[in-house]
């Protein structure tokens, strides 16, 4: 099989993830131009279960939806994901991180512009039909174009940008070291998360005011959950010692180890949670499990298997020399 040109990769993924869905986007918006002054004032922005509006606001608000998450998603994605290409990262991820996009874009603007055309002449918003039609043909479009995006974008073979397998570090005939660390989620992940609950806890308490119990309820359970993914997905604590690598979360569930014998190798690479591992967390990916809790260089062991776990942890160097080191003893150890 003849190698991949990096040029195509890149070139492909910016024709994918930000040409194609600036072109829907301005297409969108050109159609929701002509059309805003037909719709009533105010528009129906939001459809109940029962299948009729339930929320209204101005006109604008389509367009600024259409700008703010179809073109705003590509963006993002580009910014983080686009730099890793560039220098060399390859992976699936990258790929589905380019489909994504296309694909949330093609949603996004079919369902704006449905939207709007849908309520073109009505004398009162209250009169729009029902949202179900639109909605299946955005989720249609973004899935068609999202799926048209991934075999759009060439296949990648797997490639870890500033990969540096560890030499391993002198260790005395019996000498036991052992190395922990807390791997934790960044400032920045951490004020975003709090703001986020306050939200929940606000919107939890304006519904039980206004007597909305089963919504008050809804926004309380949320949050529970939300706090328990946290606890189990927010901070790790890391050892290495003669037993291999252990990854315990705070709450003692969930924990990874990996056992000296099957360490292939250890070594140290830079990680971008979102472009890599499509987020933050504990995270799985075709060929890597991943505890991304930043970007940051991380500690990466591969598996006898081939299979890579991924760790954002300060000293990751000294952790991944310690285990080079410890691995390569245990095996002499057995062959002995």
């Amino acid at each position: 099989m003849t190698p991949l040109v990096p040029a195509s990769v890149v070139a492909r993924f910016v024709v994918v993830a930000l040409a194609t869905p600036a072109v829907l986007t301005a297409a969108a918006l050109g159609l929701q131009g002509m059309w805003l002054g037909d719709l009533p004032d105010p528009a129906a922005t939001h459809w109940g279960t029962s299948g009729t509006p339930d929320g209204f606001g101005p006109a604008w608000t389509f367009p600024a939806v259409t700008v703010g998450l179809g073109l705003g998603v590509p963006l993002l994605v580009a910014i983080t994901t686009l730099p890793m290409l560039r220098r060399g990262a390859r992976g699936a991820t990258f790929r589905f991180m380019g489909a994504f996009a296309l694909g949330m874009s093609a949603f996004m603007a079919t369902l704006n512009t449905g939207l709007v055309g849908m309520q073109r002449g009505l004398a009162s918003a209250t009169d729009a039909p029902g949202v179900a039609p639109t909605m299946l043909a955005a989720f249609g479009a973004g899935a068609l174009l999202g799926v048209g995006g991934w075999f759009l974008q060439p296949r990648q073979q797997a490639k870890v940008l500033g990969w540096e397998p560890s030499a391993g570090m002198e260790l005395a005939t019996g000498e036991r070291v052992v190395w922990m660390r807390t791997a934790s989620m960044a400032r920045w992940t951490v004020i975003l998360a709090s703001a986020i609950g306050a939200g929940i806890v606000g919107a939890a308490i304006a519904a039980l005011i206004a007597g909305e119990l089963a919504a008050a309820w809804l926004l309380v359970g949320a949050l529970v959950v939300a706090a328990l993914s946290a606890a189990m997905a927010g901070v790790f604590h890391v050892r290495v010692d003669d037993e291999g690598l252990t990854a315990v979360a705070a709450l003692g569930f969930p924990r990874l180890r990996v056992p000296l014998d099957d360490v292939a190798d250890a070594g140290v690479a830079p990680v971008n949670g979102f472009a890599e591992f499509g987020g933050y967390g504990l995270r799985s990916r075709p060929g890597a499990t991943g505890i991304v809790l930043r970007n940051s260089d991380a500690l990466q062991v591969t598996r006898r298997s081939g299979r890579r776990l991924v760790i954002t942890v300060d000293d990751a160097q000294t952790a991944a020399a310690l285990l080079t080191a410890l691995a390569a003893r245990a095996a002499t150890r057995k062959e002995a």
